[in-house]
């Protein structure tokens, strides 16, 4: 029966629900309370959460999450400001990430002497991607300059697809331990290109094309209002499924899909994706919650300091160093470098991620690769759940929140 864990579900959902506006100002986030929840309800809390989850079950529960989520937060994304401002969000990506992987990868080598570069290196770049989720309050604080929010929204978007090739790379480096799982060097690099172009290219077309296609029926009054938020979770499914039968990346093709579909859909995009977003939201917080009941304590019993202090420098060092490295020569100045290096929580996609590279059980140290991922996302949690509201408020009343925000409207 899985009545008990419903009702625990559906408690967490009612009760945060009741007091969401003022914990969202708070240092309690709702990814937080549901992960906690899991905790103490699952098998090293009361017992009450006793389920057998099958991994590849929970994998494409959370990719489909993973999918909505970026779908409705590319469609909010004002798409003006980011042509306007890609600089920044592009260093990140080509510049940022690579390095994050790289430092991470090393850092790795040092701290675990007993993994090899290939294990080291998968765990970087299942650490790599973030989850702007996690930091919502940062995304939709009114004290954080906009091109700022913009920014670490759009970096979250896409390193998910970008980090993806890498994780499988080095998913396959470590199962073979000998070449690239079989394949060789130009299969990976060829594979990772046809991932990013042919997934935000059939992102944007499908998302483009069937958001002209609703945008014209709803101006027409065509669309049923019970379906009008329907439509959009089709359009979501759409883009990543075609993208992944054309051969390309889901998630790049769904943040694409969003953002044309929202260029497209201006002026009703934000109450269409609301559906979206919401069923998006729900699911993230049911997987926390799996995560604090099950995946959390099925790991524990590996955890240790080193596993601990490479989690607390994935959050910071790894993280901070290279984005700071990456934004400069852009005049931001370096509270707001610091900010948006603070600000890369690891949540679903690093989950996700794990639950992918586990597929091969072979792996020689798989139990010390899930309780170095899992404390980690456990610690963001927490960190970026606790400081993201109280942050976003600081730093927009400091004096480089106001220059860089005077920068951008210039």
């Amino acid at each position: 029966m899985i009545t008990e864990p419903l009702i625990i579900i559906a408690l967490c959902i009612v009760f945060y629900g009741a007091f969401s506006s003022r914990l969202s100002k708070s240092v309690i986030s709702a990814p937080m309370v549901f992960m906690l929840a899991g905790m103490a309800t699952g098998a090293a809390g009361l017992g009450i959460f006793d389920i057998d989850i099958d991994n590849k079950t929970l994998e494409g529960f959370g990719e489909l999450t993973l999918g909505f989520i970026l779908f409705a937060d590319a469609a909010s994304t004002n798409a003006r400001l980011l042509v306007r401002e890609s600089r920044i969000p592009q260093r990140l990506l080509l510049v940022s990430l690579p390095l994050t992987v790289l430092f991470g990868a090393l850092v790795a080598i040092v701290i675990f002497p007993n993994l090899s570069w290939q294990e080291a290196a998968l765990i970087a770049a299942i650490l790599a991607p973030t989850d702007a989720a996690l930091g919502l309050a940062v995304v939709t604080s009114k004290y954080v300059p906009e091109r700022i929010r913009q920014s670490v929204l759009v970096e979250s978007g896409f390193n998910d697809g970008l980090a993806l090739p890498a994780v499988l790379l080095f998913a396959a480096l470590s199962f073979s331990m000998h070449d690239a799982g079989g394949q060789g060097v130009d299969y990976w690099i060829t594979f990772a290109i046809k991932q990013i172009t042919i997934g935000a290219a059939v992102g944007a077309i499908v998302g483009g094309g069937l958001g002209k296609v609703i945008h014209y029926a709803d101006g027409k009054d065509w669309i049923d209002h019970s379906f009008r938020n329907l439509t959009c979770i089709g359009v979501a499914i759409l883009t990543m499924f075609c993208a992944h039968v054309a051969g390309g990346n889901g998630f790049i093709a769904a943040f694409a899909g969003g953002l044309v579909f929202g260029s497209f859909c201006t002026r009703r995009a934000g109450s269409l994706t609301n559906f979206v977003e919401e069923e998006g939201q729900l699911f993230s917080l049911i997987i926390f919650f799996i995560f604090g009941a099950v995946l959390l304590p099925a790991a524990s019993e590996h955890f240790t300091v080193f596993c601990i202090l490479y989690a607390l420098l994935s959050l910071t060092v790894i993280r901070m160093a290279p984005t700071a490295l990456s934004l400069t020569g852009l005049g931001l100045k370096l509270p707001s470098k610091a900010f948006v290096g603070w600000f890369g929580p690891r949540g679903l996609a690093s989950i996700l991620f794990l639950l992918i590279a586990v597929e091969h059980e072979e792996m020689e140290r798989l139990t010390e690769i899930e309780a170095i991922v899992y404390v980690t996302v456990f610690f963001s949690v927490m960190l970026h759940g606790a400081t993201a509201a109280p942050l976003s408020k600081f730093y927009g009343h400091s004096a480089a929140a106001k220059v860089d925000s005077a920068v951008s409207e210039a």
